[in-house]
């Protein structure tokens, strides 16, 4: 028989404790603040600019690629499904957690399309 390549697909997605959520978010938008990192995602959203297609194809993977040593180290797969596992376990906690709210916004913020990245150091 075929030997299955699903088996990492058939893992149960990772659940984080709250304070496992607070810690994953708050490593999740400190990565963002590197300046290698801050730099690679401006310059990728000024060649998106603005269109919807190229920030598709361009920022979502770029922004994942940024997050995957933190999405790896609490369990998730370094990509858009491990990022979607990822959110919703930060909404799971943040109604009862306002740094994992705030955390989540931030990071929310990098998954919709602007012109612009979001301005860091905006609180």
């Amino acid at each position: 028989p075929a030997r299955s390549q699903s088996k990492e697909m058939v893992a149960p997605a990772p659940t984080l404790e709250q304070a496992q959520a607070r810690e994953a978010a708050l490593k999740a938008t400190a990565i963002f603040e590197e300046p290698a990192n801050s730099q690679k995602i401006q310059q990728v959203y000024a060649e998106a600019a603005g269109d919807i297609g190229k920030f598709f194809m361009m920022c979502i993977p770029a922004v994942i690629g940024v997050m995957a040593p933190v999405l790896q180290e609490y369990g998730f797969s370094p990509d858009q499904q491990g990022a979607l596992g990822f959110a919703a376990e930060l909404e799971k906690h943040s109604g009862s957690d306002p740094d994992i709210l705030a955390a989540k916004n931030k990071l929310k913020a990098r998954f919709m399309p602007s012109v612009a990245p979001p301005e860091e150091g905006l609180d």
